[in-house]
Parts: C-alpha cells; sequence; structure tokens
C-alpha cells in the first residue's frame, strides 16, 4: 500500500476542483483529491449517462467457441493496440483487452499466487455438468495500486526514488455456475454479465449453439440523439405533433392514417382492427384478439417493456417454524438510485415436511453500510406457523424494481 498522509475526498461535499495557493507547500491530500475528483465526475458521467456495454464499432468481450477444447471458451479481444483493444464500459470504468483470450490462460487461473498478491478471488475453472445447466459469464472490474516493486520503471532514475504509485484497472472473466445472474459484487468490484452457457449434461466442450450475448452492444450518445430526432419527426416537440394529429377534443384528425398505413402488409392493418357500427371495440371478435393471455404471448408485452428489471432471487431450505432468515438482494446501494427504484418481492412455497401448513412471511430490510453514502437491501423470511418442529419450508424468491417515475 503506499503511504499517504490522509484521503480527504467526499463526494458528497460536492467540490469539483482543487485550487493552489501561492506560497504554501505542497502536499500529497490535495494532489490524490483533485484526482478522485476528476477520476469521479467522468465515472459518474459514463455510469449514468452512458451505462454499460460495448461502443458502437466494437465487439470487445464477445464469449466466443474454443473449438472443442473442454471446459473453456475465447474473450474475444482487439488487435494489440489501445485504440484497436477490444472494449467494454462497467459503471463508468473503460476496460479493454487487447487480444483474444482462452478463459483458462487468464493470469489469474494460470498463476494462482496472483490472487493472494493482489487480494482478490482466484477464478474458478469451469466443470463438466452433471445435470443440464445454465452458466453465467461475467466481467468482474476493479482496481488495484502498483508500485516500483511490480514497475522499476515507477523508480525516477535522476533521483532513484519512487514518487508516485500508479492505479491499475484489472479485469477478469468469471462464470457462475447454475446461475442466471453473477453474484453480489463485493467492495471496490463491479459485475457485468456478457454471456450465458447452456450446457447440456456431461457434455465438457461449449459449441457456438451454446452461446447467449448478453451485452448491451452499439452504445454512442451521438445514436441515441438520432433516434429521439427521428422518432419526433420534423416537430421540435412532443406537443406539437400532438397538435397536428388530435383535434382539440382529442379526437384523432381525419386523413391523418391514410391508406398506404393501413394497407394489408402495414403496421396497422385493417385485418388488425375489429370495426363496429358504433365505432372501434375491443371485445377481440373474429379478426382480433382482446389484451389477455393470448395477448400477452410471444413477448408482446414483457417485463423489459414494462420496466420492470430483476435484482436477485434465490431459495430458503428447511426454514424451521418460528425462525428467521435473511438474504441479501442488493448491496451498496446509492441512495440516489435508490430512491428511483420501488421494490417488489415474489416469494412461493415449494415444499413442505410432513403433512403441515406453512405460513411465511417476508419483509424487505434496508441496513446501513460501513460507508454512510450507500446502503444494503435484503429480504428477512419468517415461518410463522407455531405446529410440529417438523413442519419446515422450502421457499423460492424474486424481488423485481421499477422505476418510480
Amino acid at each position: 500500500m503506499g503511504n499517504f498522509s490522509r484521503d480527504t475526498f467526499d463526494r458528497l461535499n460536492r467540490y469539483v476542483g482543487v485550487r493552489l495557493q501561492q506560497g504554501v507547500p505542497l502536499v500529497d491530500a490535495d494532489w490524490n483529491e483533485q484526482e478522485d475528483i476528476r477520476k469521479y465526475e467522468l465515472q459518474a458521467f459514463l455510469k449514468w449517462f452512458v451505462g454499460n456495454g460495448v461502443p458502437q464499432g466494437n465487439d470487445g468481450f464477445e464469449i466466443l467457441s474454443a473449438s472443442g477444447t473442454p471446459n473453456d471458451f475465447v474473450i474475444r479481444g482487439g488487435d494489440g493496440t489501445a485504440e484497436g483493444a477490444g472494449r467494454c464500459l462497467v459503471e463508468g470504468m473503460d476496460v479493454l483487452n487487447t487480444a483474444n483470450l482462452r478463459f483458462t490462460h487468464q493470469p489469474l487461473m494460470k498463476t494462482p499466487a496472483l490472487a493472494d498478491q493482489w487480494g482478490v478471488d482466484p477464478i474458478a475453472p469451469l466443470t463438466t455438468p452433471r445435470t443440464a445447466r445454465k452458466d453465467t459469464v461475467y466481467l468482474d472490474v476493479w482496481e488495484r495500486e502498483v508500485d516500483s516493486d511490480e514497475d522499476d520503471a515507477l523508480v525516477n532514475p535522476a533521483i532513484g526514488l519512487e514518487t508516485c504509485m500508479r492505479i491499475k484497472r484489472e479485469w477478469a472473466v468469471r462464470v457462475a455456475e447454475g446461475s442466471l445472474y453473477p453474484p453480489n459484487p463485493t467492495g471496490g468490484h463491479a459485475f457485468y454479465p456478457i454471456a450465458r452457457l447452456t450446457r447440456p449434461a456431461g457434455k465438457q466442450t461449449i459449441t457456438a449453439a451454446q452461446i447467449t450475448d448478453l451485452r448491451s452492444t452499439g452504445i454512442r450518445l451521438s445514436n441515441l440523439s438520432d433516434e429521439i430526432r427521428d422518432a419526433r419527426g420534423m416537430k421540435a416537440n412532443i406537443g406539437n405533433r400532438l397538435d397536428e394529429s388530435l383535434t382539440k377534443g382529442g379526437q384523432l384528425r381525419q386523413q391523418v392514417v391514410g391508406n398506404d398505413q393501413v394497407r394489408a402488409d402495414a403496421a396497422i392493418a385493417e385485418a388488425k382492427i375489429e370495426f363496429s357500427s358504433g365505432g372501434h371495440n375491443h371485445s377481440g371478435g373474429v379478426n382480433g384478439k382482446p389484451i389477455d393471455t393470448e395477448g400477452l404471448a410471444n413477448g408482446a408485452v414483457t417485463r423489459k417493456k414494462l420496466g420492470i428489471d430483476l435484482v436477485n432471487s434465490g431459495s430458503v431450505m428447511d426454514l424451521m417454524p418460528e425462525d428467521s432468515v435473511m438474504q441479501l438482494v442488493e448491496a451498496n446501494v446509492d441512495p440516489l438510485d435508490g430512491v428511483k427504484k420501488l421494490y417488489m418481492q415474489s416469494v412461493a412455497i415449494t415444499n413442505v415436511t410432513e403433512s403441515g401448513d406453512a405460513q411465511i412471511s417476508s419483509e424487505l430490510v434496508y441496513t446501513s453500510n460501513q460507508s454512510r453514502d450507500a446502503y444494503d437491501v435484503h429480504i428477512r423470511f419468517t415461518n410463522i406457523r407455531n405446529g410440529s418442529a417438523n413442519e419446515k419450508a422450502d421457499l423460492m424468491w424474486h424481488v423485481y424494481t421499477f422505476a418510480e417515475d
């Protein structure tokens, strides 16, 4: 660890710069706070206004088949240069992979001692599935200090001293076997799912057909601007467009939707609309369907379109009567992020021992973290059935969020 006098950076202070005064000594704390402010501003912009994923024109960290090699795959990189490297943004951090790399050839797997040296978990090797399972491949990103013991170029030859250390961004690709989600990241780490592996029982090799890409690709702010402009059309705001389409009473103006838009092969076709003498209706009739289970089929209305996100899921086994258990749902939630979320829980009792009737209560518990500007969300289960000691319950649970606005 570096020798620093103190750490003065606090993002809640809302400082955006450090100004050096004349006639005073330059100390490490001021220098380092200036760097922390600059870094936080950049990462906050990338995290909140750009998001996680791969930029346009890049295909970094795509997971590819390893041509028959057992329990292995290829992590796509670049052409060996910084400009042509495979890239991925994770929580505002730009991650580079200069060249294609086998999963099993990653430094933390080939040299396990590095894990102790860097203070991180080693990469667990893939196992051959005994039964069919789905694995999630995810990118683990963190930062660490580097001194002259690792990089002797940090010693200034003019004075023979290491004047400053460096912060290096590291990454590792890991696999959560038998899980549809990465685990909750520990302090200082950020996880981003990049692929899902569908693995048949007893099969060691991973084929291209078994790999599902989970990355967001083509991220670029200019594309978003173009998309908004196209959606608005020629008018500058939605109000003007509604004025053109609707009467003051809210009725659709005549000839706004023309024959070209309702022809048989168009998005709005006559066959898709049920008409009656009194106007349109929602009964479905012969040529249409009301919005019921049929109307929700084939992805017409999905959880993604409703803005509902699965935060976490899990199971509780052998919950005894009058016992309680808490499981972590989401860690290190920023208060500014948390106020935009509403949590919804779904709990299913999957098994009860003997012939008893379990009575399960569940509630969300918010606990403050050691850091004063973050908290953890847990879900707590209690078996309130005061019956036989054998009436243990098994549960499955999911917790979703959706934006408050």
